[in-house]
């Protein structure tokens, strides 16, 4: 029996995006197990299936004592389990998990990038810190998974014999479906009227979410004496500061930050349109929940947005900290609710091909290449 051992930072990661892949793969006759820092627990259905979980230290740090540690374990692992393939995810297990073929020649690496943290507009950190990693780490990888245009245009670039393109991690429609729903009901939910025009924005809380732009546009339709509701639906390390800028801006009436919710398809599905307005995606989930649930969203046009939003079909791509703009798009949806309604069936129609049965037929080609070899 082939084993492959999954490998990530955080067991979150594996929790958001990997269950359905590792499933995939047991249902293949392969055995897998995950290597991860385990912040939160890891799904139980994997544990059910026989999924053993290694609990590595790992640090967000590239350069944290802890990674050595992590590195350390990996290499006790593998010498007593002796997996056959290594499908590592995230940065900072994406170098340390590779590093295990310095020792392990007769490992396969296979990593997918879920955005390199280089990249068109990016920062001179993200250039000078993580480009230099990727590119050392090339020798040692057997076959790179890219999740956007962007990213695959420059993996090509790298000496690396196998490098694919999929349509992200999946979405499951099923999952996602909101006609079954009582929209009504929900906003009362809420303490949303009717006739609310409501924002859903999914994101956490962070620097690079920016947040940021969505209240300097609120801020500007409130001055054109135009009402919306956003509801944000996350936690992170800067939900203080960004509530305390929504209250120097008079806008708690507006602008609603609900923390960690399980129920992100019922802040879907009380909203009219949703928005992410980041710095930085590899290919963001929230993006493709709100397509696949017809509504249509505005983006910063960056890579990972383009890859889902169809500007003026889908949605609206608008540049980065221009809070005139997201603003101006936001009062077109207002004035015409026939737009929302044609943007958000074409939403439906383009993320189609970012459906989790596309990806894992992908998945399915890569592997069996990978496996006959």
């Amino acid at each position: 029996m082939q084993k492959v051992l999954y490998i990530t930072t955080l067991s979150r990661t594996i929790n958001a995006f990997l269950v359905p892949h590792i499933q995939f793969l047991m249902n293949q006759g392969i055995k897998v197990d995950c290597a991860c820092f385990v912040d939160k627990e890891i799904d139980p259905t994997l544990i059910e299936s026989g999924v053993k979980v290694y609990n590595v230290p790992f640090s967000r740090n590239p350069l944290g004592l802890n990674n050595y540690q992590a590195f350390q374990k990996l290499q006790k692992i593998q010498a007593e389990e002796n997996y056959d393939y290594i499908h590592v995810h995230t940065p900072i297990a994406g170098l340390y998990g590779r590093l295990l073929k310095l020792k392990f020649k007769n490992l396969t690496s296979i990593y997918t990038a879920h955005g390199f943290h280089f990249h068109k507009g990016g920062s001179k950190l993200g250039w000078l810190l993580y480009y230099p990693i990727e590119r050392l780490m090339a020798p040692l990888t057997d076959m790179l998974i890219t999740i956007n245009g962007e990213d695959y245009e420059r993996a090509l670039r790298f000496p690396i014999k196998k490098v694919f393109k999929v349509n992200g991690v999946g979405i499951d429609f099923e999952t996602y479906g909101v006609e079954d729903l009582d929209r009504n009901a929900l906003r009362a939910k809420y303490d949303l009227k009717p006739e609310d025009f409501v924002i859903a924005m999914i994101a956490e809380v962070n620097e690079n979410k920016n947040h940021r732009q969505i209240i300097e546009a609120v801020h500007l339709l409130k001055q054109r004496n135009i009402s919306v509701k956003v509801l944000c639906a996350g936690e992170g390390v800067l939900f203080d500061q960004v509530r305390e800028v929504i209250k120097e801006k008079g806008l708690e009436s507006n602008i609603r930050l609900l923390g960690f919710t399980q129920n992100v398809k019922e802040v879907i599905a009380v909203s009219d349109i949703g928005v992410l307005l980041s710095y930085r995606e590899g290919l963001p989930r929230s993006v493709m929940e709100l397509m696949c649930c017809k509504k249509p969203v505005i983006g910063t046009n960056i890579r990972g947005n383009r890859d889902l939003i169809i500007h003026e079909k889908t949605g609206y791509l608008v540049p980065i900290n221009d809070e005139l703009q997201t603003a101006n798009y936001i009062e077109n949806f207002v004035r015409n609710s026939q737009l929302i309604e044609t943007m958000g069936a074409a939403s439906y129609e383009a993320i189609k091909e970012f459906s989790m049965d596309t990806v894992l037929k992908q998945m399915e080609v890569l592997w069996g290449g990978a496996i006959d070899e």
